[in-house]
């Protein structure tokens, strides 16, 4: 997730791309593609752990699990000290969303050698061995096949270490860069979309089958999913709103932004959480 990924989102969709998805955006959210999968999708949060002490940690952990969320999505951080302040809340994190039953998604590591010490210590369910790689291409301005070979590294590395581990490559924008899209998904088990913005609602049923058709994968993550506002019922119709149309779509799982320390963002104790635990009872 970025501040400006909204700006992102029109340099990299193009006069075309942006044509094509205001053309749709009016009707396209009435039709839904059915994958065969579950008809809700399994609810991850992003949780910034690392600035947590540690019993919040573990009143976080089990509130996310009242509140129906099943996969933890945590920064990457390491210390090779094991007696470090992160390393202690790592440790915390991993052991009771063990004793609660909650799946780790890893989010991009910064080196694949420290991947390889991390994953020597702890369990990961799923590993993203790229963020947003369209995006992130423009922002750093490697070429393609740097971003494809990070991607290919990560995912070597996760796998070597336990092929259990479940490989997840997402995009800002699935309808550019189709040789990239298709480089770094070819290394990945899942790819995912990250929607922040109201026209990738409206868009998203024809997002997702390009992105499926790209990549011939069977599975679609929300690899983000946030309404960034201080307006807690805006905030929470949004996401409401997209879940309901995720879950219609067969999407395989969503990941929202964030629990905490975004302030437009975070949905801890705003009524989106209220909504959010709601909605995974119905």
């Amino acid at each position: 997730m970025n501040a400006i990924r909204i700006s992102y989102l029109l340099a990299s969709v193009g006069v075309v791309g942006l044509a094509f998805m205001l053309i749709f955006s009016s009707s396209v959210i009435l039709f839904t593609f059915n994958w065969g999968m579950s008809s809700k999708p399994m609810l991850g949060i992003v949780y910034f752990y690392d600035r947590e002490d540690p019993l919040t940690i573990v009143s976080d952990l089990q509130r996310m699990k009242d509140d129906g969320f099943q996969i933890i999505s945590i920064p990457f951080v390491w210390d090779d000290n094991p007696k470090s302040a992160v390393r202690i809340k790592t440790n915390v994190l991993y052991e009771w969303a063990e004793r609660l039953g909650l799946k780790i998604y890893l989010r991009q590591p910064y080196s694949d050698e420290a991947l390889l010490k991390y994953l020597s210590f702890y369990h990961v369910d799923y590993l993203q061995i790229i963020n947003e790689a369209d995006a992130w291409l423009l922002k750093t301005w490697v070429v393609p096949g740097e971003v494809i070979a990070i991607a290919q590294k990560n995912a070597e590395t996760a796998k070597s270490i336990n092929p259990n581990i479940k490989t997840v490559s997402t995009y800002a924008v699935p309808f550019t860069l189709p040789n990239l899209i298709t480089g770094t998904a070819e290394h990945a088990d899942i790819v995912g979309i990250d929607i922040y913005e109201k026209i990738q609602l409206d868009t998203f049923p024809i997002q997702m089958q390009t992105l499926l058709t790209m990549t011939g994968k069977e599975n679609i993550w929300i690899g983000e999913f946030g309404c960034a506002t201080l307006n807690d019922e805006e905030q929470a119709d949004f996401l409401i709103e997209g879940l309901n149309l995720f879950a219609k779509n067969g999407v395989e799982a969503v990941i929202i932004w964030s629990w905490n320390h975004c302030e437009a963002l975070s949905i801890k104790s705003r009524l989106a959480e209220q909504k959010i635990a709601e909605w995974t009872k119905t």
